[in-house]
């Protein structure tokens, strides 16, 4: 009997991917009957996981786990119930699909088709998001038409003007993502943000791992302090 279990980083993808991804388990011809949804504690994209797939897929169970505000706890979470998969015996007709473009996720994902399991990687097509390097099968989906943020910066934050100073990217790119930034999170009271939590924002743009660093990197005037859980961005 086929099954199609589903694990997705809700902190990484958005719950738009639902609808998509409910046509591509009907186009082959599988129903999906387990979802384990993970997210850190801040905001509320894992309920609008579960509530998007119980709305589209009828019959579904969803399990939601809601992680500290912390750098990967929701896929250390995934990594913990994926390790359950892990250890029970490869199944053929047995389909996993993690919804996710996490370095470390798309790395355990690997490691379950070397073990025979079969695997697929599932995630949303965002602008100026790069695709994870990987040999697994792949399915970008599409994501509903919204308008992109306007790329305004912060008034008091001076946008570099030149290629070296924002890491080769669009100076666009970073006063984008620094206008969200400030958009989205309230400063510390120490002074500036919390690291983990400017790493979500920028997830949340459609920015992987490697480019969230380069925009980290390039946001003009930038000061760290702190380490691990404590790190914080003054800008």
């Amino acid at each position: 009997m086929t099954r199609t279990l589903l694990f997705v980083d809700a902190d990484n993808q958005s719950p738009a991917l639902v609808a998509p991804l409910a046509r591509v388990f009907k186009s082959f011809g599988r129903s999906c009957t387990q979802a384990i949804v993970a997210g850190n504690g801040k905001g509320d994209r894992v309920r609008g996981w579960e509530q998007a797939l119980q709305s589209e897929i009828p019959g579904i169970e969803v399990r939601c786990h809601v992680a500290p505000v912390r750098k990967q706890s929701a896929d250390v979470r995934l990594m913990f119930e994926l390790a359950a998969v892990h250890y029970g015996e490869a199944d053929p007709a047995t389909l996993i699909v993690v919804v996710s473009r996490d370095d470390l996720l798309v790395a355990a994902t690997e490691y379950l088709a070397s073990q025979g399991h079969n695997v697929l990687i599932a995630l949303g097509a965002a602008p100026n998001a790069v695709a994870p390097v990987t040999d697994l099968p792949l399915v970008s989906l599409p994501l509903p038409n919204t308008p992109a943020p306007a790329p305004v910066p912060a008034p008091d934050v001076p946008i570099a003007q030149n290629a070296s100073a924002t890491n080769g990217l669009d100076r666009n790119i970073v006063a984008a993502a620094v206008a969200r930034i400030r958009q989205a999170l309230a400063p510390n009271k120490q002074g500036g943000y919390a690291a983990s939590a400017v790493g979500q924002v920028l997830s949340k743009m459609g920015h992987d791992k490697a480019t969230r660093d380069k925009i980290v990197r390039a946001i003009p005037n930038l000061k760290e302090t702190g380490v691990g859980g404590d790190k914080r961005l003054i800008f």
